[in-house]
């Protein structure tokens, strides 16, 4: 094995409870809740409307101006667009046992990448913010390569970055489509990070291997899954 590549969201860190965080002190700061039971559902109406994350942020939080009420009638899309910027990232915290995996594929030699769909500022800081950034050979971001998941082009990218044959290169990743899908199309081996309870969707492609938790990767980087 040359490569073990890495979606980040859901798979590195885990973005779904730094949402619910976030969402608690946007709520808070924003919206003019009438009582405990209407500020939940207004965190409710955020978090459904976030869709785990695959929303431009943009129309996110122009909906969210419509349609929340407001402490401040004069705050626009662009304050609440600014306050997910410098606030979301410090919500972030790592997956489990996503440091202890990263660690112990480069005292194997391992190269290892991150490609992930999102901003370059977003992405970069949640990395900094969990300390994990030092581990990668290459991060590949999709704002910055002008391609997303799951175009087999931005996979291609990371490859290059790190002089990997795709053959003998691994993806993990939390998203059947953009992340099994697409790695497999550019060729990868597909490892399917199961963080939700399984739903009808995209079938996987022949030979994706899947795991529970990060830490189960491990045993599988030395086993006889090496090969398709």
């Amino acid at each position: 094995m040359e490569a073990v590549l890495f979606d980040l969201d859901n798979t590195l860190v885990n973005r779904k409870q730094a949402f619910e965080q976030f969402s608690r002190k946007f709520i808070d700061r924003f919206a003019a809740a009438h009582n405990p039971e209407h500020r939940l559902r207004l965190v409710e109406q955020l978090r459904a409307a976030d869709r785990n994350g695959y929303r431009e942020k943009r129309e996110l939080y122009e909906e969210m101006r419509r349609t929340l009420p407001m402490r401040d009638e004069a705050t626009t899309a662009e304050d609440l667009l600014a306050y997910w910027f410098a606030e979301f990232p410090s919500c972030t915290v790592a997956m489990d046992g996503a440091e202890l995996v990263l660690q112990e594929l480069k005292s194997r030699g391992i190269r290892i990448g991150c490609v992930t769909n999102g901003s370059a500022r977003a992405q970069y800081a949640k990395l900094d913010q969990v300390q994990l950034k030092g581990y990668f050979d290459a991060v590949i971001v999709s704002e910055e390569a002008g391609v997303k998941k799951p175009d087999r082009r931005i996979y291609e990218m990371a490859l290059s970055r790190l002089q990997a044959r795709p053959e003998n290169c691994w993806f993990v990743g939390d998203h059947p489509e953009k992340d099994a899908q697409g790695a497999a199309a550019a060729g990868l081996r597909p490892v399917l990070l199961l963080t939700a309870p399984a739903e009808s969707g995209p079938l996987l492609p022949e030979g994706t291997l899947t795991i529970n938790k990060l830490q189960e990767l491990l045993p599988l980087c030395t086993g006889p899954f090496l090969r398709f």
